[in-house]
């Protein structure tokens, strides 16, 4: 709110070139996580094209997670004291959250993510006392963040408003229209002025409901509970409209003397027949949903070559967003948490270890610390299940030992060359494009930059192994010489890689850990069948205690793997990647993986000769359990990294400096 913003201001010292890092980087000023599963699952999917309906379930969200509007005194210390305040910026960015449950979308799990993409894309909203001309166009700045939907947005001001636009005002004879009714939010802003007729400034507001001249509104300072108003119109010489006053209902009187006078109404229609998101990936979906339409493509390809094709996996399930779930909005995505993320790979672990490369961008991610249209257009087509991405770090005499890698950047005038070789790399054949690392152009040892290339591109040589496990995707190496690349290529800042890899694979870790947890919980469930089903010397072989005992046992830890996955994926949201946060992913990788593999050693045991048989597939995934144990980060080097951020680095350090 402009005027009262030092009621509400808090300081928190965050200058403009601070904002636009935030924006960028994916930090917030507020909580991120979403600590109800009710919301996490889509309890907000139904759609609610009235703006109460929806405006009623978010408040029921954000006073269960405080993380559903942003709260202007949030974005109050952002602007200056002479700019007012950020309500203009909380109103629209909480208008977005309204519009996605009118377009039948959850909404959207970080909106101070948003709000601070606005600012990086308008500066000059930083400034606060914003015109009707910026208000629109951030209006439209959150259209972004409905896909499939396009908005209209109009403003009319009262006849004597100092904020006209387009000189459209209302007519005094009937005044503005403030019904409310489907797909269609009014934003009122009211000036506020003092007992002696000074105009302080304008806040702004969500109309709730019109009851006979009696309104509700959502405030930005306050979201959490309507606001009322009686609304008193004012006559001009063109008739009894010409102006509108708020008051306050009788039994709240108003401190001092000011008076509270509608100024503009800007009016926000969905526009488009039937549902926003028709034809596009859609955020609607609740997890159970996503499983669900999983499952049914399962049953579709099985017997297939697709069946374990990510390609073709990845081309069939875009119509529900499945390739997109954990990329942004504005990129075609869901923009789901790690929190829901997880419950989709521990399904698709479920079905086969194979399907931890069909849900969400995989290794997409990095790319989105680009800032080139070239680059994030790969992005989209990913989310739309016509992309796919190979990450390339590995050498042949460079694994866990990162600052070894020889592969070279040399920087050019326009870009950069790139020789080198890379070895023991997945996804290569089937990959439209690839993100190699190399050192950084300077040579500094430890030091990488990392470049996206497509896989075809001149200069790059494929080499293929037969892989033991995981199947689904090829195993091979990749070499490249004299590759050129433009500096739009290079993702981030060069020399930089090393961050990058870390912050990507801390999040795609903790996800293959959710896969391998689900994997090992079937295989419990396919031994506990077959000793209910299976008949030796007079009985079941369930009778045997022996038997039972490892499904007790190993149903227990897992149960236990994940819920620390849950934990860690709460962590992810809120962008805690410090050192408890990294040892926790690095121990469920290496344990979580290790539980699994046990599980599914004695489900395949208690089938006997069936077991070692592909009559059942046990046998393929304790191959692909295998495979993950070594995969993006071997168990033996997971367990060092958890002594070394839990215990020390000078742990890590007597670990790899040679005795002399």
């Amino acid at each position: 709110m402009e005027v009262h913003a030092i009621m509400y201001r808090r300081s928190i010292g965050t200058s403009l070139v601070t904002v636009a890092f935030l924006a960028w980087s994916g930090l917030s000023l507020g909580q991120e996580t979403q600590n109800d599963p009710k919301i996490q699952t889509g309890e907000l999917l139904k759609k609610r094209e009235n703006p109460r309906e929806a405006l009623d379930a978010l408040q029921r969200s954000h006073a269960k997670d405080e993380s559903t509007f942003v709260v202007e005194s949030e974005l109050d210390g952002l602007i200056p004291p002479d700019g007012g305040g950020a309500c203009a910026s909380a109103a629209c960015v909480d208008s977005m959250q309204v519009l996605r449950l009118m377009c039948g979308f959850d909404k959207y799990p970080n909106p101070h993510k948003a709000a601070l993409a606005a600012f990086s894309a308008s500066p000059d909203l930083l400034k606060g006392r914003v015109t009707n001309e910026q208000v629109m166009e951030l209006v439209l700045f959150y259209q972004s963040y409905l896909p499939g939907a396009k908005l209209a947005v109009e403003a009319i001001s009262a006849p004597n408003s100092g904020y006209r636009t387009y000189k459209q005002t209302w007519r005094e004879a009937n005044g503005p229209d403030l019904t409310t009714g489907p797909r269609n939010l009014k934003i009122l802003s009211y000036t506020v002025t003092d007992g002696t007729g000074k105009v302080l400034g304008r806040h702004f507001v969500l109309l709730k409901i019109n009851n006979d001249n009696n309104i509700r509104v959502l405030d930005p300072a306050k979201p959490e509970k309507d606001r009322e108003f009686n609304l008193e119109y004012k006559p001009g010489d063109g008739g009894p409209c010409a102006r509108i006053l708020l008051n306050n209902p009788p039994a709240i009187p108003r401190s001092g003397s000011y008076v509270y006078e509608v100024n503009t109404v800007f009016n926000v229609t969905i526009e488009g027949p039937g549902d926003c998101g028709r034809g596009h990936p859609s955020p609607t979906l609740s997890v159970e949903t996503v499983n669900q339409r999983i499952d049914e493509t399962a049953r579709q390809l099985q017997g297939t070559q697709e069946f374990l094709d990510p390609r073709a996996w990845r081309r069939k399930t875009a119509a529900f967003g499945l390739p997109g779930l954990d990329l942004p909005v504005e990129y075609g995505g869901s923009a789901w948490p790690a929190v829901k993320m997880i419950e989709v790979f521990k399904h698709a672990g479920e079905l086969n270890l194979n399907f931890r490369d069909i849900v969400g961008g995989g290794h997409v991610r990095p790319l989105l610390r680009s800032t080139s249209k070239e680059v994030l257009d790969i992005v989209r087509q990913v989310a739309g299940g016509n992309g796919y991405i190979a990450v390339a770090i590995t050498e042949p005499e460079a694994g866990t030992d990162i600052p070894a890698i020889r592969s070279s950047s040399r920087k050019v005038a326009g870009g950069y060359v790139l020789n080198g070789s890379k070895r023991f790399n997945a996804r290569l054949d089937q990959a439209t494009h690839v993100v190699l690392f190399t050192r950084a152009s300077n040579g500094a040892q430890g030091k990488l930059s990392a470049f996206v290339v497509p896989i075809d591109a001149p200069g790059i040589t494929i080499e293929r192994f037969q892989a033991h496990g995981l199947t689904a995707n090829s195993y091979g190496g990749i070499s490249f010489k004299d590759l050129k690349v433009s500096t739009a290529q290079l993702l981030g800042d060069d020399g930089e890689g090393m961050g990058l890899f870390f912050h990507h694979f801390f999040y795609w870790r903790l996800m293959q850990s959710a896969a391998a947890i689900g994997t090992g919980e079937r295989a419990l469930q396919q031994m506990a069948d077959r000793i209910k089903a299976r008949h030796a010397f007079g009985g079941p072989i369930g009778r045997f205690t022996h038997l039972q005992q490892p499904i007790g046992q190993y149903k227990t830890e897992l149960r236990m793997a994940y819920a620390l996955a849950k934990e860690a994926a709460e962590r992810i949201d809120r962008e805690d990647y410090g050192r408890d946060t990294r040892a926790l992913i690095c121990g469920l990788k290496a344990e979580g993986v290790e539980i699994a593999l046990r599980a599914t050693d004695a489900a395949t045991r208690a089938f006997g000769g069936e077991g070692y048989s592909n009559r059942v597939d046990l046998g393929d995934r304790l191959r692909d359990l295998n495979g993950l144990r070594i995969a993006d980060g071997t168990t033996d080097v997971m367990r060092m990294e958890v002594v070394r951020q839990t215990f020390g680095d000078e742990f890590w350090e007597m670990a790899i400096t040679p005795k002399k």
